[in-house]
């Protein structure tokens, strides 16, 4: 504990020099850059809190990173994220555990759990079961149908916010420019300045500077899937979707893949298609 003592002293000293942070409220030791996106860093962390009662803390910590050093209000962001992650209990998302505005650097940050795996973007598809693709599609299926039923959109689901761990299990994260739904508690993001998503992943009228929705949602997680079958990205041509290798998609799936990988948005609500039972229950069974 001396020795912990001692680093915050001296981090402290390093704050008053604008050096690198590694210490934030004398708590949370940020170890390890463990990710970075377009609006934050995330850094594996300990609890000196824990450590002082020799417990194991398993945990990550979220900060800005210089792509929001011109935002204005940045601390609301951040509390945006954590709001909305409270909001929602499901094994398949990462559990946010506290938020917090550093005393000396004014510095917001979240706490989330720490998962252990892969992110999907660095698992090669063609080498994944069959089982395993269904079961992916499966999970983020009705994992996105659960956000949007607790008034939430995520805004930003691609391979590179999905964690995979070594039996298979799927964990969402980064909710930071997720939204709700009835528009209450939103903060305001200008799209165009920052890399607030995925290009590759996003809905076509997200490129043209729309606000998400739940269609724009659905089209994510439909090009996720799509490329997981086919190990090929979705192209983009002429205000059109180009679907290459399409004889790849189950029988049975094609259709939700045309409707939720439909240029319009308005084409693409699950369950105005009236499939979105008939998929799950096929999704089960393989």
């Amino acid at each position: 504990m001396k020795e912990l003592l001692k680093q915050i002293k001296q981090d402290s000293k390093k704050l008053n020099e604008n050096e690198t942070i590694t210490i934030l409220n004398k708590r949370y030791i940020l170890k390890q850059l463990v990710g970075t996106g377009g609006l934050c860093d995330v850094y594996k962390a300990d609890d000196i809190y824990d450590l002082h009662f020799n417990k194991e803390s398993e945990i990550v910590i979220k900060i800005p990173n210089n792509n929001l050093k011109n935002y204005k209000d940045i601390s609301s962001l951040l509390y945006s994220e954590y709001n909305f992650l409270r909001k929602l209990n499901h094994k398949n998302i990462v559990k946010v555990l506290d938020f917090g505005i550093d005393k000396k650097t004014n510095i917001p940050y979240i706490i989330l759990e720490y998962k252990e795996g892969k992110l999907l973007k660095d698992i090669a598809f063609f080498e994944m079961s069959k089982k395993f693709k269904f079961n992916i599609m499966k999970t983020l299926v009705t994992l996105v149908n659960y956000i949007h039923s607790n008034n939430i959109i995520h805004a930003d689901i691609n391979p590179s916010n999905i964690i995979i761990d070594k039996n298979h299990n799927l964990t969402l994260i980064d909710f930071g420019i997720s939204k709700s739904i009835n528009n209450q508690e939103n903060i305001e993001l200008d799209y165009s300045k920052v890399k607030a998503y995925n290009p590759n992943y996003c809905a076509p009228e997200i490129l043209n500077n729309e606000q998400p929705s739940i269609e724009s949602d659905n089209f994510s997680v439909a090009s996720i899937c799509f490329e997981i079958f086919t190990t090929n990205c979705i192209e983009r041509k002429d205000n059109k979707i180009i679907l290459n290798d399409f004889e790849k998609i189950p029988f049975l799936l094609k259709k939700w893949f045309k409707y939720n990988l439909s240029y319009d948005k308005y084409d693409r609500t699950v369950k105005k298609s009236n499939i979105y039972n008939k998929i799950i229950n096929f999704l089960y069974f393989n």
